[in-house]
């Protein structure tokens, strides 16, 4: 049955440095991809068998709506450009507005994409220069001519190429190759922390927008026959038949709506089920819907999630350990490495450090370091509120509403401790916003805020069994 494939290719330089040189390894005519970007770092196939003819399917591929390709991929777009829209509410400038309507032929009308070559009918290739591993990208203009051997420091390079060949009669095979090469060594150890991360989901939208090539081309293709043919008669009695065309089209709609109802299926499982479970992850019910120091600082909220766990620590013990977040102090106790992958340079301390102890209400605790691309209020909180051995607040310097994250600690029973955790944030500005905060946001933070949970109690815990064992040693001596 015809569809897309795919592989991900990543081949590390050799120890001199040398990339991968496809015009070099290769006996097969060169592809007009490999003569503007002939060595990189990074590539990714993806392929679709058509049924349809390669000047049909070429004339598809140009006309695709880009942003006819699902909500999820529509999402994953606006998500990965979310730093940038926040930095230009910060700053009082007006974002750009996401197109109704994007296509292969009109990219190169965009700021960031350029055309740079292409042999109509057979292959097309439109590339972008900029710093992609950066919250916010950089975008370098660099004239199509010149982009192969654009080589200054601290970008990468991006070329995709299109193509078309034929695959048997009416068939046609469709490839979409994406490379990237970076200019300097620095660069290229960034983008390959980003690339961990994007990577899959890079492949994920290639698929989806080579599906949605290949869906307008057999659509077109089939217009045109019943043009050129109204009515098939393949039977006997000469009534209308139904052409292999359109045969074969019946099991790929059935799987369409298959797949359309267990997506369905999938999403409402998550808003009834998942969702409400892990917006509350560890609390009593009283706990969830309960008033917590720091409530009044955000009295009005459109959005409310708690998370608690039982720690086996007095509250002094577990305080040393909570006093000492953020990314200027002892960190946050979560996953360094995905925090670090966004550039928020943390590093989760494993110990009690004297210097981390003191804290007070107008200080302020970093999410992000100062030199971070994107500076907004929100990436350097103050305390609100402090109550020692009991509760930190710390809330955003900014006027209006804006959210509030709260730390409490309740003692339950002697040498036991209730860590208590609530974000509140008011409504948001758009329902772009909140389809991503739906979206992205919400199980980013349940993931991140869960290990740090744990991993507090893990280190309050193991000191307080330390601290108990040492007093015993004295005591017996």
């Amino acid at each position: 049955m015809p569809g897309p494939l795919g592989h991900t290719l990543t081949r590390p330089r050799s120890d001199d440095g040398a990339r991968f040189d496809a015009a070099a390894s290769s006996a097969d005519p060169p592809l007009l991809i490999d003569r503007h970007l002939p060595a990189y770092d990074v590539t990714q196939h993806r392929h679709a068998v058509v049924d349809a003819d390669p000047e049909t399917t070429y004339a598809a591929m140009l006309e695709a709506d880009m942003m006819d390709t699902g909500p999820a991929v529509r999402a994953l777009g606006r998500l990965r450009d979310l730093p940038a829209r926040l930095a230009h509410r910060i700053r009082g400038t007006e974002p750009a507005q996401f197109p109704g309507e994007l296509t292969i032929a009109r990219l190169g009308e965009s700021d960031e994409w350029l055309l740079i070559g292409e042999r109509p009918g057979e292959e097309l290739v439109f590339g972008s220069v900029g710093t992609f591993w950066r919250p916010s990208i950089e975008w370098r203009e660099v004239d199509p001519d010149a982009f192969a051997a654009f080589d200054e420091s601290g970008y990468a390079k991006l070329a995709v190429s299109l193509s078309v060949r034929p695959y048997g009669a009416e068939r046609t095979l469709l490839t979409y190759e994406a490379r990237t090469a970076t200019t300097d060594a620095a660069s290229r150890r960034k983008f390959r922390r980003y690339w961990r991360l994007i990577g899959p989901f890079a492949g994920y939208l290639m698929s989806r927008a080579l599906e949605r090539m290949r869906i307008d081309a057999e659509e077109r293709a089939r217009d045109r026959d019943a043009m050129e043919q109204p009515a098939a008669t393949d039977r006997m009695d000469g009534t209308p038949g139904t052409s292999d065309r359109q045969s074969s089209a019946r099991p790929r709609r059935r799987r369409s709506w298959l797949f359309a109802a267990l997506s369905i299926a999938v999403a409402a499982a998550y808003h009834t089920r998942v969702r409400p479970w892990h917006r509350t992850w560890g609390t009593t019910p009283r706990e969830a819907v309960g008033a917590l120091p720091g409530d009044e600082f955000c009295s009005e909220p459109a959005d409310q999630v708690t998370h608690a766990i039982e720690i086996d620590a007095s509250p002094d013990a577990v305080w040393q350990w909570l006093v000492q977040i953020g990314q200027n102090r002892g960190g946050f106790y979560s996953y360094d490495v995905l925090e670090n992958l966004v550039g928020a340079d943390i590093h989760t301390v494993d110990r009690i450090v004297p210097e981390y102890q003191q804290l007070a209400e107008g200080d302020t605790v970093r999410l992000a370091p100062e030199d971070y691309r994107v500076q907004t209020p929100e990436s350097a909180p103050e305390v609100v509120h402090l109550e020692a051995e009991r509760a930190i607040v710390l809330r955003p310097p900014v006027d209006g509403p804006t959210w509030t994250w709260a730390f409490v600690l309740r003692e339950t029973d002697e040498g036991t401790t209730r860590l208590v955790v609530r974000m509140r944030s008011p409504e948001s500005s758009s329902r772009l916003e909140a389809a991503i905060e739906y979206l992205g946001w919400e199980p980013a933070h349940f993931v991140m805020e869960q290990r740090m949970l744990r991993e507090l109690k893990r280190r309050a815990e193991r000191h307080e069994e330390d601290t108990e064992a040492a007093v015993g040693s004295r005591v017996t001596a």
